[in-house]
Formats: structure tokens, C-alpha cells, sequence
């Protein structure tokens, strides 16, 4: 490491609000204390970071505990380490504390995962310490583990491997790093759900998720984390597609994420008018309904009389699937259910490609995909784009057409087709066609809904002479 790069780096450390608490309060109590980790090795590589790692020689929980109530903020115990590990987490921060080992502050950072996070800055010498050459390896753009040791102490760390490698631009895995992780990348299983998914979140909106699911795949581990997709590869699609599914998939992962500017929520490649902002959670839904849209296509394949392959259902079965996939990966219901719907209906417009778009049609669609049109409208062009066989300016260019009238009418329309008025009660659809109380009264709910978002009904008195029609036919 060049002087010149630890002398800015100290520099911006003396600067950073957060580690000037905390140094003071370490200064107050006594305590050694260092920097190290994630911020030290994103800071030489020019990247702002407000995630701190911090190791403690002290009362690691008495210091936690002086720090967050100086912040106003909670601090908890994280993992299940004996002596316990400490986080604080601001609104727009962490800061993690970790008790050094008696062995002294080389033998705790021989615990940790990668070389370029060993790194430290020492508040009482104001020393910058490298013993394990972490330097040499973020100079070389290297993920290397510490020992082989590391990744069977906390498994967790395979997939952290990948992760840092898609993050961390122009990043490489090490060799043999990669050769451990491929003698027993099963080894993941023994990781908890939650934290496989929030490794799985990270590369997916890292900008670079299909280099990152592809060394997933390489080094064994997407077979460990979702070993549907693997169902994809070497699966033919067809003449409309140049890729296999799996590669088509990636392909999508990477067309997705190319609509986006670095401003979150700006779309970069503007096909449509599109003035809708989409925050971190759109984006995370979108990226994994890109990766799981065509899940179900290996189940659903069929050969017709010329050996044509065809994959009719598909998206149903995709959405069922993936439903499976994001329950065992603890996703938040809600965030389930908005990749599911965006999966189970991401064909929607293809019939309207080739048949043409009603208004009729358009409101419908609408009405199905609720407020994630716009995401709806985004993995179409990312599917058809990812897809460059037989006619595909001429399909991309219909596409384009569709996402645009769909924007449109949801822009002018879409408060009344996705909430449309209540024009009668339940208690009057009761009476008029003499029903009791259950599902029949939720039918007739719903034709009526459905009547309303196709304009046929606009109106109360509308509604009541449906169903005085409807109670003739009964009767």
C-alpha cells in the first residue's frame, strides 16, 4: 500500500463524524481500539461507505451502549460469537463492534473472511496495520479468503465471496479461493435463509447480477441457492430466442437493470415516457422477477408435430415456483407476492403483439398488475430485448407500442381501474338477486368490477340495471 494512499485514507478517517465518536468515546473509556473491515477497504478503493467495523480491547457491550445513546439510536447483539458481537443501526448507518480475542488483534483478524478486510487503523499509534497483505490483494483487485478455515467456520462466506467480486468493479476471485468454494460449495445450505437472501439482494441490484449468478453457477453454488434455474440451461427456446433459457434469463437480469441511470428510479434507455420513480424496493422486486420469469419453462416445454418447442403455462408454473423459491429464502410477503403477479402475468402483451390492443384489453391488463404496472411494462421490454431471433426489431418495435399505451392509460385512468368506485353494496346485491351471505355475492362483485374497468358500467343506475338483468335471466 503506497504512502500516499494510507495518508488519505487517515485523512478521511479524522474526517468521518461517526469514527471521531467513536474514537473519543474509546479515548474516554480506555479502550484500544480499530477500524477495520469494509470501510477501510472500500475507502482505498475510492468508494464512500457508511457501514463501520469496529474491534474493541474492552467492555464491547459498555462501549455499544455509551456510543448509542450518544446517537440516539438501538444497538443489539448480532450473530451468536462468545464474547457476542454488537451493531448499532442508525437510519442511515451501521456500526459493528467485535471484542478482541486474547490472542491479540492478528489472530482476530486471521479470523475474518477475506484479505481485504483485514485491514486496520490503529486510534492509539494511528497506525495503518496489514498483516495479512490485504493491500497487495485490493491493489490486485483480488477476493482471497484468509484460510480455507474461515469458509467452513461461517459458510455464509462462499456466496460473500461472490458478492464482493460482483460489487467490488473489476474485482476477480482468486484461484484457489474458487477451488475451495467448488470442493463443497453444499457447504451454503448450512447458512440461514435470511442471510443467503441478503447476499442474493446485493448482487442482484449490484449493476453486474449476471456475472455474479454466473459465478454462482460456476463455482456450484446457484445449485445450492436455487437449483430451478440450472433447469434452464442447455434448454432450447426456439427460433424467436438466440439464447437457451438460462442464458436468455441472464439476459433479461442484465436488459432490467440497463433501463436504470445511477440515479435510482431514473430510467437510462427511455423507449417509453416513462415519469415514474422507482425506489430501491421496485428495483430489487424487478431484478428478481427478470431472474425467475421464466423459471417454469422446463416444466412447461412441449414439442408440436414439426419439433417445435413450445412452453405454453409456463408463466403460471413460474409463478408457482418461484413462490416456492422466495418461501425458502424468507422473502417478505409482500415482496413475494409482487414478483409472483409480475411473473405470473409477464406474457400478457405478447398476445397483444400479435393480435393487436384494444383499449378493452389495455384496461385489463392494468387492473391485473395493480401499481407495479410500470415494473410490468419494464420486464416485458427486458424480456423481448433479451430475446434477438426471428423478428425481433419488428416484435421490440410492437412492444414499445404496448408498454407505451399501457403507461399512458395508467398515467390517465389508473386510480379508477385499480380502485374503481363502489356503485353497489354487498347487502344490495343480496337483496335484488335474493343471494346469501358467500362466494356467490364476491362473483357478482367482481362482474361488476370487471364491467366498470371495461366501461360498459359507469354509473350506480348502471349497476342496478345489471343486476335487475341478471335477476331475470335467474328467474
Amino acid at each position: 500500500m503506497r504512502e500516499q494512499e494510507i495518508s488519505d485514507l487517515i485523512r478521511f478517517i479524522d474526517a468521518d463524524p461517526i469514527i471521531c465518536d467513536a474514537a473519543r468515546t474509546a479515548e474516554e473509556l480506555t479502550f484500544p481500539l480499530f477500524l477495520v473491515g469494509g470501510w477501510v477497504r472500500d475507502r482505498l478503493i475510492g468508494i464512500l461507505s457508511r457501514d463501520y467495523d469496529f474491534i474493541v480491547q474492552g467492555d464491547v457491550k459498555g462501549f455499544a451502549g455509551r456510543l448509542s445513546g450518544k446517537w440516539g439510536a438501538s444497538f443489539f447483539v448480532m450473530g451468536r460469537r462468545d464474547p457476542p458481537n454488537y451493531r448499532i443501526a442508525g437510519p442511515d448507518y451501521t456500526v459493528d463492534m467485535a471484542p478482541q480475542v486474547p490472542e491479540g488483534l492478528e489472530q482476530e483478524l486471521s479470523r475474518r473472511d477475506f484479505t481485504i478486510n483485514t485491514m486496520a487503523f490503529s486510534f492509539g499509534d494511528r497506525e495503518f496495520l496489514d498483516p495479512l497483505g490485504g493491500g497487495s490483494d485490493l491493489s490486485d483487485r483480488l477476493v482471497r479468503m484468509v484460510s480455507p478455515a474461515v469458509l467452513d467456520a461461517d459458510p455464509i462466506r462462499m456466496l460473500r465471496a461472490v458478492r464482493l467480486t460482483t460489487v467490488l468493479e473489476g474485482f476477480q476471485l482468486e484461484p484457489s479461493t474458487a477451488s475451495e468454494i467448488r470442493r463443497h460449495p453444499d457447504r451454503l445450505s448450512q447458512s440461514a435463509a435470511e442471510r443467503v437472501r441478503e447476499e442474493m439482494d446485493r448482487i442482484m441490484v449490484s449493476g453486474r447480477a449476471p456475472q455474479g449468478l454466473s459465478l454462482m453457477q460456476d463455482l456450484g453454488l446457484l445449485q445450492v441457492v436455487c437449483p430451478e434455474l440450472l433447469t434452464l440451461s442447455g434448454l432450447d427456446q426456439g427460433s424467436y430466442h438466440h439464447l437457451d433459457a438460462f442464458g436468455h434469463t441472464l439476459e433479461t437480469v442484465r436488459e432490467v437493470h440497463g433501463l436504470f441511470d445511477t440515479v435510482p428510479g431514473e430510467p437510462k434507455d427511455r423507449p417509453f415516457r416513462f415519469a415514474f420513480k422507482m425506489d430501491p424496493e421496485d428495483r430489487i422486486v424487478l431484478a428478481y422477477a427478470a431472474l425467475l420469469h421464466d423459471i417454469g419453462k422446463a416444466q412447461s416445454r412441449t414439442l408440436d408435430s414439426e419439433g417445435i418447442p413450445h412452453f405454453y403455462g409456463h408463466e403460471k408454473i413460474g409463478a408457482v415456483m418461484a413462490g416456492e423459491v422466495m418461501k425458502r429464502l424468507c422473502f417478505s410477503n409482500s415482496r413475494a407476492d409482487r414478483v409472483e403477479r409480475l411473473i405470473r402475468f409477464h406474457v400478457l402483451g405478447l398476445g397483444l403483439i400479435h393480435a393487436g390492443y384494444t383499449e378493452k384489453a389495455l384496461r385489463r391488463i392494468i387492473h391485473k398488475l395493480g401499481e407495479d404496472l410500470p415494473l410490468h411494462v419494464l420486464l416485458s421490454l427486458s424480456d423481448r430485448r433479451a430475446a434477438r431471433g426471428r423478428n425481433f426489431h419488428e416484435m421490440e418495435k410492437k412492444n414499445i407500442m404496448i408498454g407505451q399505451a399501457l403507461l399512458d392509460m395508467y398515467t390517465e385512468e389508473g386510480e379508477r381501474l385499480l380502485r374503481p368506485a363502489n356503485l353497489v353494496s354487498g347487502r344490495e346485491i343480496m337483496e335484488i338477486l335474493d343471494l346469501a351471505p358467500g362466494p356467490a355475492v364476491g362473483e357478482v362483485v367482481e362482474k361488476v368490477r370487471m364491467l366498470q374497468i371495461d366501461r360498459v358500467i359507469q354509473s350506480r343506475e348502471e349497476a342496478l340495471s345489471f343486476l335487475r338483468s341478471l335477476r331475470k335471466d335467474r328467474y
